[in-house]
């Protein structure tokens, strides 16, 4: 190709701070001597010759006293040595009164056939750019979370690039920690949640696909509960990046569990319920199927319980139910599992257990329950007695329905038989 006359460097230059847009100042330390292109004037709303003579007092009186400050001690650190670069962000004033955000950015002229001191650098206005900035902070602040940006690289390390100002709130850890210590935020979560929280993040690697997490964590001795939830995309050299939200799920948390626990809690006597023990046996039975695990049921029923609600009221019949879930509660083992299953009727599933050690529990609990003294409300103490049938789980049942039906039969057989006795029903 034929080659064009060459550009002077000062007709290069000129077109690069024309590209650039910025302005251009040099000052004379010797002196103070200010010199600045027509763009530096400009793009603080002056025309050039409103700003003559210029000298860093000039400057100084229309730039915020905390940026001149901040400036000031820069390029003293520049100066000195300390620094290789003068580079700082200032506030200065424009005509028509409003702050203007200017990256300043300057350097010594190093040249033996100068006869003075002189630092040259450019303004940028980067206004726009700050208050975008700034509208960002404010709706991440407005938001119900800590946002966030997270990178796996390809070596698999990860960090964070963002990370709101609310972590403080939710974390008790600063951004800036994170950002320079992603460890720091991993660090307190739960150590039964983590593995977790690292698969799921792993899973959402492989598949691209939507990362939602809960997990707990600790703060000050207080566990939080938390969730996650962000979207992968895969950058140009090949890293997994998530933008992302993670929100404080505490108290929604807590709720569920309460509504699931009254889902499966007796209201009255605070055993589990009908709807928890079918789904548990359903579980142990699963288990006796799969690793031939042995199991016992025992069924109970108040004697005469009408009798009770009939002769004393139905307030009296309650504290019977409670005072003989108490009973209950302490004579079985933490793995078993105590449910009221109707008014008068308990189901007590004992796993581990076979039929001989299943009959002995329920005939402790038969006889403990005849020796407790009950209040009719009177000031009188009366006996309560059960009846109660128990049968294990073995080859010849095939269902949990078969499972209850014999386990029925057993109680049936006990209270035709007079009452206030256990019935074993063993394989017929």
């Amino acid at each position: 190709m034929p080659k064009g006359p060459k550009l002077s460097p000062e007709t290069r230059l000129k077109a690069i701070i024309d590209a650039t847009r910025a302005g251009t100042w040099e000052w004379n330390l010797d002196t103070g001597e200010v010199v600045v292109n027509d763009r530096w004037a400009q793009m603080l709303g002056y025309e050039p010759e409103a700003l003559e003579p210029m000298t860093y007092e000039l400057w100084q009186s229309i730039t915020h006293p905390d940026d001149a400050e901040n400036a000031k001690q820069r390029m003293g650190a520049y100066l000195r040595g300390d620094v290789p670069h003068f580079d700082c962000v200032v506030r200065i004033r424009h005509r028509d009164g409003h702050w203007r955000w200017i990256h300043t950015r300057g350097q010594r002229l190093e040249d033996e056939q100068l006869t003075a001191n002189w630092v040259c650098g450019t303004h940028l206005d980067i206004s726009e750019e700050r208050e975008t900035q700034h509208r960002l902070q404010r709706l991440a602040e407005s938001l119900p979370g800590v946002i966030y940006t997270f990178v796996l690289e390809r070596d698999g390390t990860y960090r964070f690039t963002y990370v709101s100002r609310k972590s403080m709130d939710f974390y008790g850890i600063p951004a800036e920690d994170t950002l320079e210590d992603p460890s720091a935020l991993f660090d307190i979560i739960i150590k039964d949640d983590i593995s977790e929280v690292m698969e799921t993040i792993r899973r959402s690697a492989r598949s691209m696909t939507e990362w939602r997490c809960q997990y707990r964590i600790r703060v000050n001795d207080d566990i939080r509960w938390m969730e996650g939830v962000a979207q992968p995309e895969e950058d140009e050299v090949g890293r997994i990046v998530w933008h992302g939200m993670v929100m404080d799920i505490t108290e929604r948390k807590q709720l569920e569990l309460e509504l699931e626990r009254l889902s499966v809690t007796d209201e009255l006597t605070g055993l589990h319920n009908r709807r928890y023990m079918l789904r548990t046996i359903e579980e142990q039975i699963a288990r006796a199927e799969r690793y031939g695990d042995v199991f016992s049921l025992v069924a109970l029923d108040i004697d005469h319980f009408k009798r009770i609600n009939d002769s004393w009221g139905h307030l009296v019949g309650d504290q019977v139910l409670e005072q003989f879930a108490r009973v209950l509660r302490s004579r079985v083992r933490r793995t078993d599992v105590v449910a009221r299953t109707g008014g008068e009727e308990f189901l007590i599933l004992l796993p581990n257990t076979d039929l001989p050690a299943a009959r002995h529990v329920a005939e402790d609990l038969r006889q403990a329950t005849e020796r407790e003294h009950f209040d009719n409300g009177e000031g009188q103490s009366f006996t309560v007695t059960i009846s109660g049938g128990v049968v294990t789980w073995e080859d010849s049942l095939s269902s949990m329905r078969d499972l209850l039906s014999r386990c029925d039969h057993s109680l049936y057989e006990a209270k035709h038989q007079g009452r206030n006795r256990i019935v074993v029903t063993t394989q017929s």
